[in-house]
């Protein structure tokens, strides 16, 4: 019941990332954006790469939701631990997807 809850906790931080990053306010979080010179910051639209990161962030967080509630699952008896192999391959799946789809996105010109 407690892994359940911290899985929450780590969820409620991703989603309030993503949020900042939507309102623009956390690009200060996106790993290495933030130490580039302000002529190599230029080269990205800082709204996309906010847009793109915050929607990993919600991703991430929805994935986690679901690991929390299967957790439980399994903790009360619901559901067999074994079941729970082709949930995180899937998770793996999605997280790799969507990492495809914004680094294209990122990419393409304005």
């Amino acid at each position: 019941m407690i892994a359940e809850i911290i899985i929450l906790i780590f969820a409620l931080i991703f989603l309030i990332i993503s949020i900042f990053l939507f309102f623009r306010k956390g690009k200060w979080l996106i790993a290495g954006y933030n130490t580039m010179s302000k002529e190599e910051q230029k080269k990205y639209d800082e709204k996309k790469l906010c847009k793109a990161v915050g929607s990993l962030c919600i991703v991430c967080c929805i994935m986690l939701c679901i690991m929390a509630y299967l957790g439980y699952r399994v903790d009360t008896g619901l559901m067999n631990e074994n079941d729970m192999l082709p949930f995180g391959l899937l998770f793996l799946i999605v997280i790799i997807i969507t990492l495809i789809i914004i680094s294209r996105y990122i990419k393409n010109k304005p």
